[in-house]
């Protein structure tokens, strides 16, 4: 066994960004292959007897970091992470993450929620949200200032929607969200879209046989989507699978394998990744009522089935770890973790490659990836190219040139040694990544801690910051295993994340180690620690870019029509010629493009005005005539 390395570089508090040249797992280790079971019933706790780990961690960190809640129950999700992080425009913060206490059984198991109302943290939560055992909470805002919650009820088979009218106070409303007859669903993934968020786009699937479930329209299990437009009170589409994941494209698609990308406008987007079928996305720009599907990797063999004897070549595949992102011109963009399988007999035994590592990165602009037949599609030198679609990697930490990992690692089914990426875009279309990364330097003896890692582009994808920067150095984090990362799709000068941390490796779900606390951090990143010349980027705002109001002279309504190039807080004041303010209007944080502002003068006497634009800091004054 390696020595474990001192942490002389981490008793400084602060974020560390490491830059230099790719350094890789020695070949050897690479090529370290072992076999695994396919369980697909193993999406439940297994029985462990409590340890329960009352260790008790500071809150006080050197990021603007707060610990929210605690749970034993440690198994957030199978594969790719749904929403569960919302930051709003008013400073406040919601959360949410599954939640319980008591092993083995986690009778009280649900929903854990937290809320920050621009000031602090509520107090950690004990008791979960809803009336009933649930898990797998996906979170969204909803109404004008309320908030939703969607998780599963696994002892029946349903879905169960919380809501309430505003957020972080008052008492959840408790529904039912029904499968289709005689089926039973679970896993879900929900987003909210439209002025008022009153819109719920939802994803699931029926159960699988393994769960006791039965096939649905050719596939064990199906992938569903639903819409509402009115809160959740009726659905239209109901429980249906689009057009490019059903039957005749797949014979199942399981839990955890898709995500539902921020909406922008009427844009919604998912992505759908597992290591045995393709990767793609699916993408409607009218707010769910026409999709198109979208390839970015071809698996060789689509229609994979465990009861069959195929056989494989050696492959390189997503790892089950994916998320997406819509930049502010409605284009996609999506990461995935990396993975090496196959398999070689029937059944569900296949071989896995254990140290595989990297994250990859695609954008509509990018052809798909092309090799998709060869066993090495997702590894060949002409495909994934560094700081191109590679963009994720495990750092050299102590800058020797290697990567010097202790020789046991701990494995999360075929997740790789970088995975669960997730991806953010804000409206300047900077692009923020972070992932979880085997990290050498900081280990328990026996195994390497897995930390969080950011990464971003200043210019949407096209380039990427030199600078890696791991977000977990502060002391208290020395010990800690950081997983799975969430980022919230909305951004300010920060961005801002939920994540787990325990003092083992692994999951106690996955019997890798008794059942312990796991602690639920929040924490905002200063977006210049990720990408330092990031920066709103200022409109050219010109006497062109504002036209002259029409009609002018006027008497009841004029419009003046504003044109920006980039992001901005746009409105408009008029003022008299005493200069006093008589009117104003605001068209909020707007993307780029044209926007006409009103201007009501039915309270205003004749004579000569001027009205003012600002968008951001910059500003033009022109003149009108009331009549």
């Amino acid at each position: 066994m390696k020595n474990l390395l001192l942490l002389i570089v981490t008793l400084s508090i602060g974020l560390f960004g490491f830059s230099q040249q790719r350094a890789i797992i020695s070949k050897s280790l690479r090529d370290y292959s072992e076999k695994r079971i396919f369980d697909p019933a193993n999406y439940e706790p297994v029985n462990i007897e409590n340890t329960f780990n009352p260790t008790v961690h500071s809150k006080a960190t050197a990021l603007d970091e707060s610990m929210i809640g605690t749970t034993v129950y440690d198994l957030q999700s199978n594969s790719l992470l749904q929403n569960r992080i919302s930051f709003y425009e008013d400073g406040t913060i919601g959360a949410v993450w599954t939640m319980g206490f008591t092993s083995p059984s986690f009778a009280g198991r649900g929903t854990g929620y937290n809320f920050f109302d621009g000031n602090n943290w509520q107090p950690d939560p004990t008791n979960r949200i809803e009336s009933l055992r649930t898990g797998w909470p996906s979170y969204a805002p909803f109404g004008e200032n309320g908030e939703v919650v969607v998780s599963h009820d696994f002892a029946v088979g349903k879905l169960i929607g919380c809501t309430r009218e505003q957020k972080g106070q008052g008492v959840w409303n408790e529904t039912t969200i029904d499968a289709p007859v005689n089926q039973k669903v679970s896993w879900p993934r929900m987003i909210t879209s439209g002025d008022n968020n009153n819109t719920m786009h939802l994803l699931c699937i029926t159960w699988p046989t393994a769960n006791g479930g039965t096939p649905y329209m050719g596939m064990d299990p199906a992938l569903l989507y639903s819409r509402s437009t009115d809160g959740g009170t009726t659905w239209d589409p109901e429980n249906t699978i689009l057009e490019g994941t059903g039957s005749d494209y797949y014979n199942s698609i399981s839990a955890d394998e898709y995500v539902w990308a921020e909406p922008v406008g009427e844009t919604i987007a998912f992505v759908v990744a597992d290591t045995w079928h393709d990767w793609f996305v699916m993408k409607s720009t009218d707010n769910g009522d026409t999709w198109e599907k979208i390839m970015v990797w071809e698996n060789p063999y689509p229609f994979f089935d465990w009861d069959v004897t195929i056989t494989t070549d050696t492959m390189w595949a997503p790892d089950n770890s994916a998320d997406i992102a819509i930049d502010a011109d409605g284009m996609v963009h999506v990461v995935c973790g990396l993975t090496r399988v196959a398999h070689f007999e029937v059944g569900n035994t296949y071989s896995y490659w254990p140290w595989t590592d990297g994250i990859a990165y695609w954008n509509e602009t990018m052809p798909p990836f092309e090799n998709a037949n060869q066993h090495d599609a997702l590894d060949a030198v002409d495909v994934l190219i560094e700081d191109y679609n590679l963009i994720g990697w495990t750092q050299d930490v102590n800058g020797n040139g290697t990567i010097d990992l202790l020789d046991e690692l701990q494995s999360y089914r075929e997740l790789g040694i970088s995975t669960l990426p997730n991806i953010t875009i804000d409206n300047n279309n900077c692009i923020f990544v972070i992932f979880t990364s085997t990290t050498e330097t900081y280990g328990n003896g026996t195994l390497n801690y897995k930390h969080i890692w950011a990464r971003g582009s200043a210019d949407n994808g096209t380039t990427w910051t030199e600078d890696f920067l791991d977000i977990n150095t502060d002391l208290i984090h020395i010990f800690d295993e950081c997983f799975y990362p969430v980022l919230a799709g909305n951004t300010d000068e920060n961005i801002h994340l939920l994540y787990q941390a325990d003092d083992t490796p692994g999951t106690a779900l996955d019997e890798d180690h008794p059942y312990q606390e796991n602690r639920m951090y929040y924490a905002s990143i200063f977006k210049k620690e990720i990408i330092p010349d990031v920066g709103v980027k200022e409109n050219k705002l010109t006497q062109n870019n504002v036209s002259q109001n029409f009609p002018n002279p006027f008497n009841n309504t004029s419009i003046v029509k504003v044109t920006l190039e980039y992001a901005a807080d746009l409105s408009m004041e008029v003022f008299n010629l005493m200069g006093q303010k008589v009117y104003e209007v605001s068209a909020g944080d707007v993307n780029a493009g044209t926007y006409p502002l009103t201007i009501d003068a039915s309270e205003l006497h004749s004579g000569i005005y001027f009205y003012t634009v600002k968008a951001g800091e910059k500003s033009v004054t022109k003149k009108m005539i009331v009549k």
